[in-house]
């Protein structure tokens, strides 16, 4: 007798399993996740982790800001360790950006955002030491921070699992059923799983889900590196202290632990073909050596850091950097929830719950529309106004 269930989430990362967290706290514990790999085994267990509300559109900012929310209560709510740490967010931009800068601020303060323009001797009495030569403005988001993508999403699924919600890992889907213009099934190695509803929350392998259906998926994966600094006293980086956005110097960092460690992300280098069953998933020498000048630039106090490692994983960017969420074009029973390009971490409270929504009641209580899959054919593609920074979105 055929395995089913009425959804069935395609992806074990933090989209698939809010998603399965949120349909299981409505009482729809009739599904099944299906994980090629482990929980969180690629984008999600490898991100930088900041959670900011910073954004160019009312409907990501408002996401986000619900997300961060989410965030300050996840471990009491949730269970499990998500890594929620509140620290602050600095930002400094050079005169091509200042007008991005100031329009998501003001558009932040609309959301409820705690954000507001700066000046220079303010970033610096925030950020001890931060070198603030050659920016033109300046902001402070008080009440952004970071967290774990592992553990964040191992606790959405356990919650999940423990509500009912079945969980196969090792499992990947080697195809999906159609009958006529619905999608009812998934195929794995081992059976076929009929379903009500299916959900590609697959990542980087969300394109060649489409494909399987006909479906054309633009992505583009990138590498995004990040390089753990250590430093010791007294040049800490104390662990509530405000992560920086710098884009004099180009790139981003943030506190970790107990204060010894800096987490850096700059721009890679790596330029081959990527593809997500293997990929480098950790720092080049190149890289580390780029953002370690990048971070002494940004913070002389702390050039004599030493690089502990650190890891690589993938941005799914759709063409606009923005997700695809809400049902698939032309195939009944099939949703999309793929192409977070960066902002799925901060953003998978919100977008598992708004994908829930759509299952079970139609319409979700924030407009996704945006989001369709088919505004890419209309040329209604979201865009950030930062001008070499689309992952700002």
């Amino acid at each position: 007798m055929e395995r089913t269930a009425d959804v069935v989430i395609i992806g074990g990362g933090i989209q698939g399993a809010s998603l399965a967290y949120h349909l299981a706290m409505r009482g729809q514990t009739d599904v099944i996740i299906l994980e090629k790999e482990t929980l969180a085994s690629g984008c999600s267990g490898r991100t930088g982790g900041m959670i900011r509300q910073h954004y160019s559109t009312d409907l990501v900012t408002e996401i986000a800001k619900q997300g961060r929310d989410f965030f300050s209560t996840f471990d009491e709510v949730v269970g499990g360790h998500s890594g929620w740490v509140q620290c602050g967010l600095v930002y400094m931009v050079t005169e091509k950006d200042r007008e991005a800068l100031r329009h998501n601020v003001d558009l932040g303060r609309k959301h409820g955002v705690p954000t507001g323009l700066i000046d220079p001797s303010q970033a610096r009495d925030l950020v001890p030491g931060l070198n603030t030569d050659g920016a033109v403005a300046f902001a402070f988001e008080e009440d952004a921070g970071y967290g774990d993508g592992y553990g964040s999403t191992v606790a959405f699924a356990n919650r999940a699992r423990d509500l009912g919600v079945t969980i196969l890992q090792g499992t990947p889907a080697i195809g999906l059923r159609r009958e006529g213009d619905r999608i009812t099934g998934v195929l794995t190695p081992k059976e076929t799983i009929g379903a009500r509803v299916v959900v590609n929350a697959a990542g980087p392998w969300a394109d060649r889900l489409g494909r399987m259906v006909g479906l054309n998926l633009p992505l583009k994966l990138e590498l995004i590196e990040e390089a753990v600094i250590r430093v010791e006293a007294p040049d800490t980086y104390p662990i509530h202290t405000p992560s920086v956005y710098d884009f004099v110097n180009g790139l981003s960092f943030r506190p970790e632990g107990t204060g010894h460690t800096v987490v850096a992300e700059g721009s890679s280098y790596f330029k081959g073909a990527l593809d997500p069953d293997g990929y480098p998933t950790k720092p080049s020498d190149r890289y580390i050596e780029d953002v370690s000048v990048r971070l002494a630039r940004a913070m002389p106090r702390l050039e004599s850091g030493s690089c502990r490692g650190g890891w690589a994983g993938l941005l799914e960017g759709t063409p606009d950097f923005h997700p695809v969420m809400g049902w698939a074009p032309g195939l009944e029973g099939f949703v999309l929830c793929y192409g977070f390009s960066g902002h799925g971490f901060k953003e998978a409270p919100v977008t598992g719950r708004l994908i829930a929504e759509l299952i079970l009641d139609g319409t979700p209580s924030l407009d996704i529309s945006p989001l369709a899959f088919e505004r890419f054919e209309r040329g209604a593609l979201l865009r950030s106004l930062y001008k070499d920074d689309p992952v700002m979105a």
